[in-house]
């Protein structure tokens, strides 16, 4: 598994306004609800919104990762945010998140959510990665230029 695979368009909103990460998070798990890929969103709300309280999510460079622990989900889930003006999820750098990335990830897969986890961190710490995802006029765009980001990636296995 690649994390582009879990980021198609339909998982990708640009521009979202928000004023406050609690907003970011709900509009993520919203755009999977909606998908069908969330049975209760309530409950994935409370459950991610905990998680943010108790650590933020922030990892610099203008990226935040707001996950759970690996919970109740069939299937690895992901959506990601462009913001147009940064929302602090308490990043140790300071500066406020403009790309947001929800991750979600059955129990039964511990070590593949830290593996993506770290994949997020890995190739959102290049500078040339953001400023095209940034230039990218729609979703589909932003989904080709994380593709080719990680096409010389090795798969992650569960």
């Amino acid at each position: 598994m690649k994390l582009h695979e879990l980021l198609t368009p339909d998982r990708i909103i640009l521009d979202l306004e928000a004023k406050k990460r609690e907003s970011v998070i709900e509009s993520l798990i919203d755009l999977l609800a909606n998908a069908d890929e969330i049975e209760d969103a309530d409950t994935v709300k409370r459950m991610v919104i905990a998680r943010e309280h108790e650590v933020g999510t922030g990892i610099g460079f203008g990226v935040a990762i707001p996950h759970t622990e690996p919970g109740p989900f069939p299937k690895p889930l992901a959506a990601l945010a462009r913001l147009s003006k940064g929302v602090d999820f308490h990043s140790p750098d300071r500066d406020a998140a403009n790309l947001v990335f929800l991750l979600l990830t059955p129990d039964k897969m511990p070590a593949l959510h830290v593996r993506l986890l770290a994949r997020i961190c890995r190739l959102f710490k290049s500078d040339t990665l953001r400023k095209k995802l940034f230039k990218a006029g729609d979703p589909g765009t932003v989904a080709e230029i994380i593709a080719d980001a990680e096409a010389d990636f090795p798969e992650l296995m569960p």
